[in-house]
């Protein structure tokens, strides 16, 4: 299944006893910053998560699936999530109690 950024609103404003209006405001502020951060070439280190680093794609050619003619991907940066071993635990933990 699949929770939108208003489902994890909802769960926080619940879990943490906010008002949901603060909730939105605080998850879409960070998830700017995040962006923001990203934007500028940092890495963004969330202790217990993850760390996400901005990193540079080659160009490269491909094919448009629809006509079979070859296109080229310009270069461009793209994220990468590293997923912290706290978090790798914690999915896999919950896997195993379900099973």
């Amino acid at each position: 299944s699949i929770m939108t950024k208003n489902e994890l609103a909802r769960e926080v404003s619940v879990s943490e006893k906010l008002h949901l209006s603060t909730t939105v405001k605080a998850i879409d502020g960070t998830l700017r910053v995040i962006k923001e951060a990203l934007a500028k070439g940092e890495v963004v280190v969330i202790r217990g998560f993850g760390t996400f680093t901005p990193v540079e794609v080659a160009e490269r050619t491909a094919r448009n699936f629809k006509t079979g003619k070859p296109l080229v991907i310009p270069a461009h940066t793209s994220v990468k999530l590293r997923a912290s071993k706290e978090l790798v635990k914690a999915i896999n933990e919950g896997k195993e109690a379900t099973l």
